[in-house]
């Protein structure tokens, strides 16, 4: 299951109209349109809103991998916890994998 129905699938399951979940996240309904239909994709912080919102796992909505539903506390997003990870992992890569991942997030934004 891609992205696309993930999202179509989870609002459906929440029983939420499009306009529904936009609003709950902030956006526009022609934005969450476009994710369901595959015409754009969501930042990753909009995908950790609605994951909160439908109260499925991140990881599930993000990538399709992992549980759908949340389980534990644990499986819920903490920024400043994943803001930390990142900066430690940074450290210890050489600049040619620091710019490749910069240029990864540059590409999902």
């Amino acid at each position: 299951m891609n992205l696309t129905m993930r999202i179509l699938r989870s609002r459906k399951d929440k029983k939420l109209s499009q306009q529904a979940l936009a609003g709950l996240i902030g956006v526009s309904r022609s934005a969450l349109a476009q994710w369901e239909t595959n015409m754009s994709s969501p930042s990753l912080g909009n995908l950790r809103k609605m994951a909160e919102v439908l109260d499925v796992s991140f990881e599930w909505l993000a990538t399709g991998r992992g549980n759908q539903f949340l389980s534990l506390a644990s499986d819920s997003i903490n920024d400043d916890d994943v803001d930390q990870e990142i900066i430690r992992s940074l450290s210890i890569m050489n600049v040619k994998k620091k710019r490749a991942i910069l240029n990864v997030m540059k590409a999902m934004a």
